[in-house]
């Protein structure tokens, strides 16, 4: 059965629950380039995979880019 997710504001369902991780690999994002807020608290890249995402939970992806002068 599908759980609902909130990607970036974004409601997505995906088929069950699985880790930071593996939605960083299905979203084809290396998981350097990104900080994951769950449900409000940062993640460290260490826990990406052992931090399960559930139905409901609410995801912010934070993209770092260089710039400037």
């Amino acid at each position: 059965m599908a759980i609902k997710i909130l990607i970036n504001g974004k409601e997505e369902q995906i088929e069950q629950e699985i880790s930071i991780l593996e939605l960083l690999k299905k979203k084809n994002i290396r998981p350097e380039v990104v900080t994951v807020e769950l449900n409000g608290k940062i993640i460290n890249r260490q826990d990406y995979q052992s931090t399960v995402i559930k139905e409901n939970d609410v995801i912010e992806f934070v993209f770092f880019m260089g710039g400037g002068n």
